[in-house]
């Protein structure tokens, strides 16, 4: 048996020894309707958010354990077509792409460039389609923006004369190797379906927020990733990736009715007994987004397009084989309901800090720091391995980010509310530059953080000195202090 798993069942038996005896001895303590709804509503957050902590946790130790794949000489070359879809992208990043992309070391007779363009700015196609004839790329514009990337994707297909799909998006800059590596891997075995690489960045250092977005990546590619690849349970990114072409079409083509449709397509070709494979560290270098209400754009689309894809193909998903592969796969696509989960616990601990009404910690108080720490530090102890196997440790920025994973509790909820009531949202296009800062905007977008923000402070300090209150008070003022993040980083960056 893997110590991951020893490791896991050892974290599973306490985290249920632990919420049993709240449950069992401390829950009874309390008496009235409302009162043990609200302690069973902020239980089940609780039990919500270690559910993850624990998964991230095992994550991390099976990352440990992982083992990159070998990249084996090509004995046959098959036609792959590369395939970038566009949409008002600037010629400066597009250029740096193609280039890149030109610059494979595969065999020149053997893959073809894509381009399939979404631009409404004519001055922007015309100078994309010359660059485009000139280095003889097949190049494809729509009038629509009909199902949007998945849309423009599935509209070139017909065009597409390669056995496999290799993705890019318009800002990456793949390695040279990219193509050869990612074909080795796919051809190892006709039941692997794609093969993801590791999505770097060139900008991280740009600032605050291209900074978070690097650790953000480095915690799913580092280590979530890894753990899943060990199950052949890796997700498709949508980019810097590669996909079987038949497959892809047994599939029905890329699905149009989520926004993500990379986890999407993901979850059918699961289910359909196909495997999966992570490729590290050939890496395709993108962009990040240097302004913090382009980020909140993008992560808003990640939850609502994940939390879509639970809600339309559960049933798809318990074909999956094999019932901890079933779980597993439930689980990433409930991921973003950690901001709903985050979000009623600081909220529960307001109304029992400003009404009084008791909840369970009042009798267990050190309960409260078990559980937070236990929570808190997963993403901590995952982020500083990750940047331990980089050769790299950055405690500030590892203590920043996890701050800003409670601010955006506000942007993950709203997402997942969008995705229960299918409210129709864009395709957000990520800015890869600063733009011109709109405070209004801001003002208008993060008003709900700011005031739940200062609520969180204030109900925390003037219960701080009581000792009766001073555990859930301390977390409060740390939520508050995670909830103003968020608009103070939208105005400084934008």
């Amino acid at each position: 048996m893997k110590i991951s798993n020893i490791l896991l069942t050892i974290m599973v038996l306490l985290a249920a020894c632990y919420f049993g005896y709240e449950i069992i001895f401390v829950l009874p303590k309390l008496s009235g309707f409302g009162v043990l709804t609200l302690n069973y509503l902020l239980i089940g957050c609780e039990i919500l958010c270690t559910v993850f902590s624990i998964y991230l946790y095992h994550s991390v130790f099976c990352a440990i354990e992982w083992k990159s794949p070998e990249y084996k000489k090509l004995k046959r070359y098959p036609f792959v077509s590369l395939q970038i879809p566009v949409f008002n992208e600037s010629m400066n990043v597009l250029k740096k792409t193609l280039k890149a992309a030109l610059n494979q070391d595969y065999p020149k007779n053997r893959y073809e460039i894509i381009v399939a363009d979404d631009t409404y700015d004519k001055r922007k196609v015309k100078s994309l389609k010359e660059f485009c004839d000139k280095h003889k790329i097949k190049y494809f514009h729509r009038n629509n923006r009909r199902g949007f990337k998945a849309g423009a994707l599935n509209d070139i297909l017909i065009y597409s004369r390669g056995e496999f799909i290799a993705l890019l998006d318009a800002d990456d800059r793949p390695e040279p190797e990219f193509l050869s590596h990612t074909v080795s891997v796919i051809s190892k075995n006709p039941k692997i379906a794609v093969v993801q690489t590791r999505n770097a960045e060139r900008n991280e250092n740009y600032n605050t927020v291209t900074a978070i977005g690097r650790m953000l990546r480095d915690l799913f590619f580092g280590a979530i990733q890894k753990s899943k690849d060990t199950r052949k349970l890796g997700i498709f990114c949508g980019s810097g990736g590669i996909i079987r072409k038949n497959v892809l079409e047994e599939c029905g083509n890329w699905p149009e009715n989520t926004v993500t449709e990379d986890i999407d397509i993901t979850t059918f070709l699961l289910a359909k007994g196909y495997y999966t494979a992570f490729a590290n560290p050939i890496k395709c270098r993108g962009l990040l987004s240097p302004t913090f209400t382009g980020f909140t754009n993008q992560t808003f689309r990640w939850a609502h397009g994940t939390t879509r894809t639970f809600l339309l193909r559960w049933r798809i998903i318990l074909k999956i084989p094999g019932f901890w592969r079933k779980v597993e796969h439930f689980l990433s696509t409930l991921t973003y309901l950690l901001g709903p989960s985050m979000l009623l616990i600081d909220l529960f601990l307001i109304i029992h800090l400003i009404t009084k009404v008791p909840i369970f910690h009042m009798h267990e108080a050190r309960t409260v720091w078990v559980f937070g720490l236990f929570f808190a530090l997963s993403a901590l102890f995952s982020l500083f391995y990750v940047q331990l196997k980089d050769n790299r440790i950055e405690l500030k920025r590892i203590i920043t980010y996890i701050f800003v994973m409670y601010g955006l509790a506000v942007n993950f909820t709203l997402a997942v509310i969008s995705a229960i009531f299918n409210f129709k949202i864009s395709f957000f296009r990520t800015p890869r530059s600063k733009g011109k800062k709109d405070y209004m905007q801001i003002m208008k977008r993060f008003w709900i953080e700011t005031l739940i923000g200062f609520v969180s402070i204030y109900s925390g300090l003037i219960n701080i000195s009581n000792p009766t209150y001073a555990p859930q008070a301390s977390w409060v003022i740390f939520f508050g202090i995670g909830f103003l993040i968020a608009p103070a980083l939208a105005i400084k960056y934008g």
